[in-house]
């Protein structure tokens, strides 16, 4: 996890979130990127794209919607499909804690460890009901 202010832009922590990895992506050749970083239209810069594969992945970033090339209707097979329900998701099981919905904290490292402590209730309850389940 990397925070950050509110007023920055996702793309200017692009690097500082791919740089915070904890588990080394495995790569066969490590000249031919093999894993996929799928992202939303705030990303579509070449910066962005570069971070990507310096990090040996392979970017995934649909096109931003201008006056000369307007987004392809829904369904249409040039429109990238949606696949950000995870990143949503997850933001809901994070705003089910109060503490976190608003930041009080005023130290980055408080909150941090905070964050850190949600997540690791939440896997904690994805395991514990998985494991509960017949089968």
């Amino acid at each position: 996890m990397v925070i950050s202010g509110a007023n920055r832009t996702d793309m200017k922590k692009l690097e500082d979130l791919l740089d915070a990895s904890l588990v080394p992506y495995p790569a066969d050749d490590p000249a031919q990127p093999t894993w996929h970083l799928v992202l939303d239209r705030g990303y579509d810069y070449d910066a962005c794209r570069q971070t990507a594969l310096d990090h040996q992945l392979i970017p995934h970033i649909p096109p931003k919607a201008s006056a000369a090339q307007p987004l392809p209707s829904p369904g249409h097979p040039d429109r990238h499909p949606p696949r950000r329900w995870v990143v949503e998701v997850a933001h809901s099981w994070f705003n089910r804690f109060r503490r976190l919905l608003i930041r009080w904290e005023k130290r980055p490292d408080t909150y941090l460890a905070l964050l850190q402590f949600a997540a690791t209730l939440i896997i904690y309850r994805k395991l514990r009901h998985a494991r509960s389940l017949p089968g």
